[in-house]
């Protein structure tokens, strides 16, 4: 019991002598943009890996993490019928400034999931000015769209007031990104 009441002490007095804790005033300048790599419809049966974006503002943070379908983008053109799945989340949560260097966020969101076909036959190209893509149709199943209501967290690292390292865990995904905190940039150095 006396060894439970020191350590408790001893974790009083440190987190009393670590001045900052949950300092709103840290989302006050915080304006992020970032990218993040996981796995969309995570506990679905169509899962797979894919790549999103992210953006917060005053602690509100917003993202998009997309998959598929497989195929769509392959250059073989041919008849076949590819399986293919997609599946999309969305999350929006708060930051909650637990160090100047680490914040916390609880999330809520949605994630949809879809099985189609891609056809290898079609073939479809988009061009600019730059560049140009050749990519096949792909053509949902009836009754295959399924909706899912998403919820877990989030832990954002900060090593650099510029830059913060995230990792996002939910029912539905999980993915880690990094972001760049505009808001952090001294835009008149930046030139010299």
């Amino acid at each position: 019991m006396k060894k439970s009441l020191l350590i408790a002490a001893l974790m009083a007095v440190a987190m009393s002598a670590s001045a900052q804790w949950f300092d709103f005033s840290n989302n006050k300048d915080r304006y992020e943009v970032g990218f993040n790599i996981g796995v969309a419809g995570l506990n679905t049966t169509y899962q797979d890996f894919g790549a999103g974006a992210s953006i917060s503002a005053w602690g509100v943070y917003i993202d998009c993490l997309s998959a598929g379908p497989e195929h769509r983008y392959d250059n073989h053109v041919n008849g076949n019928l590819w399986e293919d799945s997609t599946a999309v989340v969305v999350n929006a949560g708060y930051q909650i400034p637990v160090l100047p260097w680490l914040r916390m966020m609880p999330m809520v969101g949605y994630c949809q999931t879809t099985y189609g076909l891609t056809d290898a036959s079609t073939v479809n190209v988009e061009t600019n000015e730059n560049s140009s893509s050749i990519y096949h149709d792909y053509v949902v199943l009836a009754g295959t769209r399924k909706h899912y209501f998403n919820f877990g967290a989030g832990i954002i690292v900060s090593p650099f007031k510029w830059c913060s390292i995230y990792g996002v865990y939910s029912r539905n995904a999980i993915y880690g990104g990094i972001s760049v905190n505009l808001g952090g940039v001294n835009w008149n150095e930046m030139g010299d």
